[in-house]
């Protein structure tokens, strides 16, 4: 067992928390990764609702998290915009009482004073150095930064999770958890190594069996190769990292050549979710929720390819703890000395 600021913080046995996943976190597969030592994490928007619905569809998942485990559960908050929707969202997570709020995509500083008077523990995602500070400033209790590696909308500095982890963990005095790229306890222990206290993994967690993700998606997961990923909308500025399929490749290549008009009609094209979401993410939506990855896509992280197997969530985590305790123990082993003992220790 590793037993770090991020246990004791959080209230979970074992330093792993579940990534927001934008639409793919329901209440079942938090429930599942709480259960199993973890911190469960419940979307921004599980199983992607219109923006009306939003608020009430992250509730009631909480709800149904709470019925199926007595572990803290958290949410996401993605703050692109801190709108009536964000404060709608933040009310309710108060109303609530959510145990952890994860937040990304946008500073958190409007909503951390209101997280901490309410008496609920935040993760705060970066992508670089400034933004971690600037989290801490703003009294983050823990922070995620999350690499180039990971799934989903990337950072613009393309910061790996090797070369973010100890920058961050440096400039900081707050708990660290280093994301991207992390699937087995061989990542597991490096992001120690690296001093962070904790990891937080996405792509490990859609292919689980309690994900909502369509079972397509969580096939092609675990059948792929090193090459599983690529990056869509650089040259929109929105760096994404998804599921490489010959849909992706042909909006990869359009990007590359930057054909606006070309990709606007391919991704605009096909029937939306609703209309007041981007027809990208409604492309997201028919990949990843649907499983149609002939006019979808799914955001995966690199860590795609080293995946084996559907499994329960609680089966990811105790794998990864076991391979991490073994690591541990070899490494006493080969490297005497205070430092690789105290790792056996905690395992």
């Amino acid at each position: 067992m590793f037993s770090t600021r991020v246990t004791e913080i959080l209230g979970i046995k074992h330093p792993i928390v579940e990534g927001g996943m934008t639409m793919a976190g329901n209440g079942e597969l938090a429930a599942a990764v709480s259960g199993g030592g973890g911190l469960g994490v419940i979307s921004t928007n599980p199983g992607w609702t219109s923006k009306s619905e939003r608020v009430e569809t992250v509730r009631r998942h909480i709800r149904i998290a709470r019925e199926l485990t007595d572990k803290p559960i958290g949410a996401n908050m993605t703050l692109t915009y801190f709108d009536e929707f964000a404060q709608n969202q933040l009310k309710m997570l108060i109303e609530e009482k959510i145990d952890v709020v994860t937040t990304s995509a946008g500073n958190p500083k409007l909503v951390l004073p209101h997280l901490k008077a309410a008496g609920i523990k935040s993760i705060c995602v970066v992508s670089n150095v400034k933004q971690a500070l600037s989290a801490q400033r703003a009294g983050a209790d823990i922070v995620a930064c999350e690499g180039y590696e990971a799934g989903g909308l990337e950072g613009p500095d393309e910061l790996t999770t090797m070369v973010l982890t100890p920058l961050v963990v440096d400039a900081l005095d707050i708990p660290v958890i280093a994301a991207g790229g992390i699937g087995d306890g061989r990542a597991f222990m490096a992001a120690l190594a690296l001093g962070a206290e904790g990891v937080q993994m996405g792509t490990a967690f859609i292919a689980a069996a309690e994900c909502a993700a369509h079972r397509n998606v969580k096939e092609a997961i675990v059948a792929s190769t090193d090459l599983a990923s690529l990056i869509i909308h650089r040259s929109r500025g929105q760096l994404s990292r998804v599921l490489r399929t010959p849909f992706t490749e042909k909006v990869h290549e359009l990007d590359k050549r930057h054909a606006e008009e070309e990709l606007q009609a391919l991704m605009g094209s096909g029937p939306r979710v609703d209309t007041d979401t981007p027809a990208n993410f409604n492309r997201g939506y028919r990949g990843q929720m649907l499983g149609d990855l002939e006019t979808g896509y799914s955001s995966v992280g690199q860590v795609a390819g080293m995946l084996k197997g559907i499994k329960p969530a609680a089966k990811v985590i105790s794998d990864i703890i076991a391979e991490a305790e073994e690591i541990a123990h070899q490494w006493a082993a080969r490297v005497p000395g205070r430092r690789a003992s105290a790792f056996a220790q905690q395992a």
